[in-house]
């Protein structure tokens, strides 16, 4: 597919903010990703169709002021998320194009949240995960999804 390589080399384009900075009043959200480490997983239910990750910053100083966001995924999102076998302890890059806010009132409050809202992600999605294995996850409008997997390397050359 042609878009493919267009929405991975947006992904790495995107500008990086931190948690703490997020809220539906940022402009343009389309062009901003997050950087964050996956510290609680709500695994797939296939009642609800969705999953569900608490975020983090990586540097865990800036977790106490708002640095931890919930994020749902339901829909293509969803099941494609499911299958990545993404886990806690995963570092990410998200990007914030197709992102709904949810308002925190409206869900389950969850433990050692700092921001007062939730990111849901249904049929769009850029996602980079830094696991055993780099994938590169794009759920453009339709539910066509593109996975690259590269090993990474077990010795410690450069």
């Amino acid at each position: 597919m042609a878009q493919e390589p267009n929405d991975a080399t947006a992904l790495q384009t995107t500008a990086h903010i931190p948690i703490a900075q997020l809220t539906p009043l940022l402009a343009a959200p389309a062009s901003r990703s997050i950087k964050a480490v996956v510290t609680l997983t709500w695994p797939y239910s296939s009642a609800t169709g969705s999953v569900a990750f608490l975020l983090s910053e990586p540097d865990f100083r800036l977790r106490r002021t708002r640095g931890q966001v919930r994020v749902q995924f339901s829909g293509s999102s969803a099941k494609e998320v499911a299958k990545s076998g993404i886990a806690s302890g995963d570092q990410i890059v998200l990007s914030l194009d197709g992102v709904e806010w949810v308002h925190e009132g409206l869900t389950a409050a969850t433990p050692g949240k700092g921001v007062e809202f939730e990111l849901k992600f249904t049929e769009r999605l850029a996602l980079q995960v830094c696991s055993h294995t780099l994938q590169e996850m794009i759920v453009p409008n339709s539910a066509t999804v593109s996975t690259r997997r590269f090993s990474r390397r077990k010795d410690n050359r450069h």
